[in-house]
């Protein structure tokens, strides 16, 4: 891949990262690229005056590659944003180790130089998850997620019910708080947090996890991600569904909720000896020795 436009963007009004964003601007400037800085960062762009920003959705035709520092959060907003645009994108973490922002700011300057200089990379493409909200037969909703779909209870605090179909076929019914429906790169957040497996970010699959069923029978499920999965909202109560915790639309009785896998892949960009089982051991703790 040939990159020569990318743009850089921050954690939201972290302004302990101007002085990375800033010095990693210049630094690529003075290797000839042209650097976009995303003006939704920071209230004020003055830091940046010298370098072209603006809207990120406004330049998305002109970029080659987004770089973000921050954390696995400004990773999931980013990610909603470039995902049909078939930008890869490359995460730096402002702090602890993330599952996707796996370049630490110690060595954002050496990694950045090697992937963009050397083209020393390795490609991933994860999937994400859409959903369309059904009411009366018509579309009134639809957004996509990288991490996970929530559909839970809303302000008034009872239980939800509802049914869920996979490729048509009825699967269950339950009343619990809500059901998360996660890709293999949300396997390790709110699933996990309910419960739910850990999947490898190549799998091809979904999980469905249930929040607090009311059924004590209840487990995980894990599907084929090329299915379709229907949720009905079956009595009348307040429900919100949530896309990777970031965007939000509240639903009614009778509403069908269907879930698929999105037409395109989100491209990430990691330095060639990134390994995913070292991130999981780093992240819980796995290399200690039981005693």
């Amino acid at each position: 891949m040939q990159f020569k436009n990318i743009a850089l963007i921050g954690k939201y009004q972290a302004m302990e990262l101007i002085e990375q964003i800033l010095h990693l601007a210049k630094h690529l400037k003075q290797h000839n690229f042209n650097v976009f800085i995303d003006s939704s960062t920071y209230s004020s762009m003055q830091e940046f005056s010298e370098f072209e920003h603006g809207e990120l959705s406004h330049r998305l035709d002109k970029l080659d590659l987004v770089i973000i520092i921050g954390g696995d959060g400004t990773m999931l907003s980013v990610a909603r944003t470039i995902a049909n645009h078939d930008i890869p994108i490359i995460g730096i973490n402002q702090g602890k180790l993330g599952f996707m922002t796996d370049i630490s700011i110690e060595e954002m300057t050496n990694t950045i130089d090697d992937i963009l200089l050397n083209q020393n990379y390795t490609v991933e493409a994860r999937t994400l998850m859409s959903a369309k909200v059904i009411r009366e037969h018509n579309l009134i909703f639809n957004s996509l997620a990288l991490n996970d779909i929530v559909i839970s209870r809303g302000a008034i605090g009872n239980m939800i019910e509802f049914d869920i179909s996979i490729d048509q076929q009825f699967v269950l019914s339950q009343k619990s708080d809500g059901v998360i429906f996660s890709t293999p790169t949300g396997s390790t957040a709110y699933s996990l947090a309910a419960g739910g497996p850990i999947l490898h970010p190549h799998a091809h699959a979904f999980s469905i996890v249930s929040i607090c069923p009311q059924s004590l029978n209840n487990r995980p499920l894990v599907v084929n991600d090329d299915v379709s999965i229907e949720f009905t909202l079956i009595r009348e109560n307040a429900t919100q569904i949530h896309f990777d915790g970031q965007e939000c639309f509240n639903l009614l009785f009778q509403d069908h909720v269907i879930l698929t896998k999105h037409n395109k892949r989100l491209k990430i960009l990691h330095p060639t000896q990134y390994n995913y089982y070292r991130t999981l051991r780093k992240k819980f703790d796995w290399s200690k020795r039981v005693s």
